[in-house]
């Protein structure tokens, strides 16, 4: 089977020919490493455009950041097809860069409200959330506002650039499939709001707190649709819903406040035959029928170092969602040895492969994982990911 065929059939619930594997991301150290460092890295662009024009660096930069992204997640496509993967997930996030005064800091805001730093990952860029600032009522109409009109306008437009130039490079090598990581409906929220506001109002007006996130989603909605128009068929919705001990809020606040804007968001790529997997790290096995209800066909992270337990998740919803993930990235693929990610690839296709529906993955991804061992986890799934499963 080829890549596309190969993951698609995965996500159907059925058998390929052997496990998928894929990474939600790999950052720009280690694509640097498996590629190659570029003669140019990010830090070395800010630094010349502040040298070039010492009063609007920040809008020059601002104007750049669709390349800057295009060109990181490109790289980053390139180099899954280096080490063998069998799909990459790709999309932009919606900053501005902005001058806030007293911070030094090179800063960026996003669309929802938040507040982002961009700190140097060996001269690439590395969005880190601070803080979120739509933190009262009339902040939101505002945002609301501006999401509603010139920010669906634009990015919608953005989408379809972004994604076709990808995709039509690397397609015959790789599947590209799309997500929002860093800019799913539950995070945008909460994180535009701040915990603590966002909090406040989830038990004074979850009414207001529903709203939030169906505006966020009829903005991923039409962002989805514009992926799809070029081409685009897999999606992966990113939202941190747990903790290590658990979910953030209780499954039945869950399914009052973010349901509805998850079927909205599900519905849409369904409508259009597509697929669509929930992305979030944590202990989530108690929100496992919310997961199912919102009607997402996969569920990546399945977290080790959280306690989830994949023979459990295999055999509550295997029927019903594709799992991915479950390689741990706090040490298998960051300290551990060749052998060491081997036996957890293995114990991860033994306990979830058989039968179709589960694709390896890490379960995340930072600068910290190593790219020999991503190698080796690609290694092992061809290994030992061959249908039909048997492992010992």
């Amino acid at each position: 089977m080829e890549c596309r065929e190969r993951v698609l059939t995965a996500l159907n619930l059925e058998t390929p020919d052997r496990v998928p594997c894929h990474t939600i991301f790999i950052d720009a150290n280690n694509v640097d490493i498996i590629l190659g460092k570029p003669q140019i890295s990010d830090f070395d662009t800010v630094e010349q455009l502040q040298k070039d024009n010492p009063e609007g660096w920040r809008d020059d930069l601002s104007n750049l950041i669709e390349a800057v992204e295009t060109s990181v997640f490109s790289r980053c496509v390139e180099a899954a097809i280096a080490i063998g993967l069998d799909t990459m997930q790709v999309g932009f996030i919606p900053l501005q860069v902005v001058d806030i005064p007293g911070e030094e800091r090179l800063l960026a805001k996003d669309i929802f409200g938040r507040v982002w730093e961009f700190k140097n990952n060996e001269g690439n860029f590395n969005p880190y959330y601070l803080y979120g600032t739509m933190n009262s009522p009339e902040k939101w109409e505002e945002t609301k506002e501006h999401i509603q009109g010139p920010a669906t306008e634009k990015y919608t437009a953005l989408a379809k650039k972004f994604f076709r130039r990808i995709n039509k490079k690397h397609k015959d090598k790789i599947f590209v499939i799309v997500t929002n990581d860093l800019a799913g409906v539950f995070e945008s929220a909460s994180q535009g709001m701040g915990m603590a506001y966002f909090s406040k109002m989830l038990h004074k007006s979850p009414r207001f707190i529903k709203e939030v996130h169906e505006v966020i989603a009829e903005f991923t909605v039409a962002c989805y649709n514009a992926y799809m128009d070029v081409g685009a068929e897999v999606f992966v919705e990113s939202g941190d819903l747990a903790y290590h001990t658990g979910p953030m809020m209780s499954p039945k606040k869950f399914r009052e406040v973010l349901l509805p804007a998850y079927q909205m968001i599900t519905d849409a790529v369904h409508e259009r035959e597509g697929k669509i997997v929930l992305h979030t790290d944590g202990q989530v096995t108690p929100l496992l029928d919310f997961v199912v209800d919102c009607g997402f066909d996969g569920l990546h992270s399945l977290e080790p170092t959280a306690g989830v337990d994949l023979a459990f998740i295999k055999k509550k919803v295997g029927s019903k969602l594709c799992l991915l993930g479950n390689i741990d990235v706090a040490h298998d693929l960051v300290y551990g040895t060749k052998e060491e990610v081997y036996n957890s690839v293995k114990h991860a296709i033994k306990t979830a492969g058989p039968g179709g529906g589960y694709i390896v993955s890490a379960a995340n991804m930072h600068p910290g994982v190593k790219a020999d061992n991503l190698r080796w986890m690609v290694e092992a799934t061809k290994k030992f990911g061959k249908y039909p499963i048997a492992l010992q």
